[in-house]
């Protein structure tokens, strides 16, 4: 089984926990990232997603550039060593309902694994986990949102992504 350290990116985007939110949407589009890792001096200590801005700050009616990191970031950050085998990420992704999980080397983060690139480095020739295989099925493909069965999954694309009503059941 391959190691985390493996299949992480070892590329992070961070900004300070005063930056404001217009500063890191513009960071993540520049930088083309889903998220960012928030610094509080010389410590990283929380995370924000593209997630994060679209629901705590756009569908709150919240300004961009009056909101802070550190009012909408995700702390404290959930990490994984890098020496762990990738079954113990999946399931961290999948028990914490995350997609994105900060690398350390004892105290130091050194990277970040996304399930986004863990799912889209799968090849059918590799040696696949049954908890890989479980979240695999339960991933949406537009945003990576982590379902626990099918009909959920379903309902989410249909509302979130087409919004038309064409994959709920028809009666």
């Amino acid at each position: 089984m391959p190691k985390v350290e493996d299949k992480m990116r070892k590329f992070i985007v961070s900004a300070s926990v005063e930056d404001n939110i217009r500063y890191i949407a513009e960071l993540m589009k520049e930088k083309k990232v889903g998220s960012v890792l928030i610094k509080e001096g010389n410590q990283y200590v929380g995370i924000i997603t593209e997630r994060d801005i679209l629901y705590k700050v756009v569908a709150e009616g919240k300004d961009p550039i009056k909101t802070k990191a550190k009012e909408i970031m995700s702390s404290p950050l959930i990490t994984i060593e890098k020496d762990k085998d990738i079954s113990e990420a999946i399931k961290i992704f999948k028990e914490k309902n995350i997609r994105r999980l900060p690398v350390r080397d004892g105290n130091e983060i050194i990277g970040i694994l996304t399930l986004r690139t863990l799912i889209g480095d799968l090849k059918p020739s590799e040696e696949i986990t049954q908890e890989i295989e479980e979240i695999k099925g339960l991933v949406c493909a537009f945003c990576g949102s982590i379902f626990t069965n099918e009909k959920e999954l379903s309902k989410h694309i249909d509302r979130v992504h087409i919004g038309a009503g064409i994959l709920e059941e028809r009666r």
